[in-house]
């Protein structure tokens, strides 16, 4: 009982509450707290006024302490805007760093489900969250997520641009990429030249545009930003060079030869082929060897189909 008291009032220190009373179950932990704040700003007009004119009682849900549920029974107050100007007669009290307009959960509460959030996700916090003594769902996570202020571009020199499917052959948007980073920058609402460009317009600081061979995305650029330089980015070359790698092997696949080897220790060197290989160790292990080597679906299949030549 003594070790939850004193972490309670570790959580709420500098808070502007004061434990009452503490009432310790077997899952849950329900603090009294009342506000020591002596006055509070007016929401409307900023004018601070400490006259009461009511109280009520709020419940907040706080860190879990000791593997157990933390439920704040806040008193606490209305009070009275002395500013005649204003158009607010009383304001709900809002204690800094503790509450805010509306919640059900203290602030400290909120910021460690919105790390849980971007860390895990909305399931996988979820069953994290159980685990810790939090009760919230997926749904309640990614709220939190969207709630978080976008962060604000800075200056992106090296650009990488790709298109994505949101209905695959129907509707497809574009991406944006800080190269240096690898962090995205901007979503474009569909992949052409002109809304490409005006986003580059916009952006006079690219330098380097990393693309892939798209005639839209090329075509923006070169109106956007004429400056920049365009290049391919890895997986575009890799792709590319498996293509050309996989041509070059359809022209010549008619005719597969068996690959050579050299027996070592002899005088004369002469070509071995595999077939012969495989005759000499057979008849050193003492077991019959097959002429006919074993039967490949992909050598089969390669042997079958005509070549094709380049036009």
């Amino acid at each position: 009982m003594g070790d939850v008291v004193r972490l309670a009032d570790l959580l709420l220190q500098g808070a502007g509450v004061e434990v009452e009373e503490v009432v310790l179950g077997d899952a849950e932990v329900r603090l009294a707290v009342r506000s020591t704040v002596g006055s509070a700003a007016c929401p409307g007009c900023g004018w601070r006024s400490s006259r009461v004119h009511c109280y009520y009682q709020r419940c907040l849900a706080d860190r879990p302490v000791a593997g157990r549920q933390v439920r704040l029974d806040l008193r606490a107050r209305r009070l009275v805007c002395g500013n005649d100007s204003c158009g607010r007669r009383t304001f709900a009290e809002q204690i800094p760093d503790l509450t805010r307009r509306h919640a059900r959960r203290t602030n400290a509460l909120t910021a460690q489900l919105t790390d849980i959030a971007l860390f895990l996700g909305g399931r996988a916090g979820a069953s994290l969250c159980g685990r810790l003594a939090i009760t919230t769902g997926k749904d309640t996570l990614l709220r939190l997520l969207r709630a978080l202020p976008l962060p604000q571009p800075e200056s992106v020199p090296c650009l990488g641009v790709d298109e994505f499917a949101v209905r695959r052959g129907r509707t497809y948007a574009t991406l944006l990429v800080d190269m240096d980073t690898h962090r995205p920058v901007d979503v474009l609402t569909d992949r052409t030249a002109h809304t490409f460009a005006a986003w580059l317009r916009e952006h006079p600081e690219v330098r380097v545009v990393c693309r892939d061979r798209a005639g839209s995305f090329r075509d923006g650029a070169h109106a956007g930003a004429p400056q920049a330089r365009h290049v391919a980015d890895a997986w575009h070359l890799l792709h590319n060079l498996a293509e050309a790698v996989e041509r070059i092997v359809g022209r010549h696949r008619a005719d597969p030869r068996e690959p050579l080897t050299v027996q070592a220790g002899q005088d004369d060197v002469r070509p071995t082929t595999l077939g012969e290989l495989d005759a000499r160790t057979a008849a050193a292990a003492g077991r019959p060897h097959s002429r006919t080597p074993p039967a490949d679906p992909r050598t089969h299949r390669t042997r079958r189909q005509p070549a094709r030549h380049r036009p």
